[in-house]
């Protein structure tokens, strides 16, 4: 009966701990100011790409809402399911309706069904080309497009290219080739427009960093500058219970603060926009992309790389904040880790350095690149895909970052 009465004592004691520092996080000013301006921001630039969409639906410019919700019911009408007969029926009408123009393309005849269209065009180019709308005249539709074999020789071509940095390896050439083979064919087609806008506001959640990094750095930090350290140390709980609290409060701040900005993004775009389309394959933003996923799952993978990236900097700042007496240096590193990084180059000759940069927070964060991204991480005879590399790394860092993070505030020396 003691025992059990002693435990919660301790369980209230490390409730009321934990309640305090985070309100700490939230009532602090600068907090409250950064925390506005960044869902502010989040809902601004979700509003404006949907305002910023345009489709000309025959002498109408349309845009907005109207512009996306046209433009895919029009993309809905087209067929269900992306088969040979159908594309190669629907490539022979635009090239006979273009066989007495003297242009390359017509935008016109294009742009009320240019998703399909830039998906047929982008499937003939090389992989390390972009889109060329001139080519569609060029691809034979005698006996067929041959389109998915199209596909699959496209993603040899990358495989068997010639790299300065190095190439594959014949286990990593199999294990791309496997993956690729086993996405379902034909694709399922529909317009991919609202998916879009939800997409690039899972993206935009990278801008919270700076969030992120502003109210976590002063969270041992700012008892080092408030002198209040030596107090903590030397309190009951100085050693236990305040680090966990403090550790618990900023991971608590960090998932409640993303998960109402991410919300409120997708919210936006789901209740204007509405979410058919949910079941369309990745490959209708890029047909070399070798995974098996709906663009629904796609965007929630997206957003678990951010929340796990944004967990990652909180352990970082977490533990430089126990290293430092000043905030200024925790937020300058945290902001220099995720963003200074977009500026290292990569290499021309040093795979494995691409293989690391490929790892940065900023380059992880875009999962469309990601996702057509043929990298990979080889150890013997086991094979890590790049997305699969990115939680690992993750997972490994944060983890590691907390561990040292309660050990550097319980070694911090007071020094009079």
């Amino acid at each position: 009966m003691n025992q059990s009465g002693e435990t919660v004592k301790k369980g209230r004691k490390m409730g009321q701990l934990y309640y305090f520092e985070v309100k700490k996080i939230i009532c602090k000013r600068v907090n409250q100011i950064a925390m506005l301006l960044g869902l502010l921001l989040m809902i601004i630039c979700n509003i404006a790409q949907i305002q910023g969409e345009t489709f000309r639906d025959g002498d109408k410019e349309l845009s907005g809402v109207s512009a996306i919700l046209r433009q895919e019911e029009i993309e809905n009408s087209l067929t269900s399911v992306l088969n040979e007969e159908f594309l190669t029926d629907f490539l022979q009408e635009y090239q006979l309706q273009m066989s007495d123009s003297p242009y390359e393309y017509d935008w016109e005849l294009i742009e009320p069904q240019r998703n399909l269209f830039s998906c047929i065009s982008k499937n003939y180019v090389e992989w390390n080309e972009y889109i060329n709308l001139e080519n569609l005249n060029e691809i034979n539709t005698d006996s067929g497009i041959g389109f998915y074999d199209r596909r699959i020789k496209k993603i040899e071509t990358l495989l068997n290219a010639e790299y300065s940095y190095g190439n594959f390896s014949e286990a990593e050439k199999e294990y791309w080739l496997a993956k690729a083979k086993a996405v379902d064919i034909p694709f399922l087609w529909g317009g991919t427009n609202a998916w879009d806008i939800i997409w690039t506001g899972i993206e935009l959640l990278f801008y919270l960093f700076f969030v992120i990094s502003i109210c976590i750095s002063p969270v041992f930090a700012g008892e080092y500058q408030n002198r209040t350290d030596a107090l903590l140390l030397t309190s009951k709980h100085g050693k236990s219970k305040v680090i966990s609290a403090k550790i618990l409060a900023a991971f608590t701040f960090v998932f409640i603060y993303i998960t109402i900005c991410s919300s409120a993004s997708i919210g936006i775009s789901c209740a204007l926009l509405g979410i058919d389309g949910w079941n369309l394959p990745v490959q209708l933003w890029d047909t070399i992309i070798p995974y098996q996923m709906t663009v629904f799952k796609a965007c929630i993978i997206n957003l678990s790389v951010i929340f796990l990236i944004s967990f990652f900097l909180t352990a970082f700042s977490l533990l430089i904040s126990t290293l430092s007496k000043s905030p200024m240096i925790v937020l300058a590193l945290s902001i220099l880790l995720v963003f200074g990084t977009i500026f290292l180059p990569s290499s021309k000759s040093i795979g494995l350095w691409n293989k690391i940069l490929y790892l940065f927070p900023l380059n992880c964060v875009d999962l469309k690149h990601v996702l057509r991204t043929y990298n990979s991480y080889q150890f013997g005879s086991l094979i890590i895909s790049y997305l699969e590399m990115i939680f690992i790394v993750y997972i490994a860092l944060t983890i590691i970052c907390l561990l040292y993070t309660g050990k550097g505030f319980k070694n911090h020396q007071v020094k009079n």
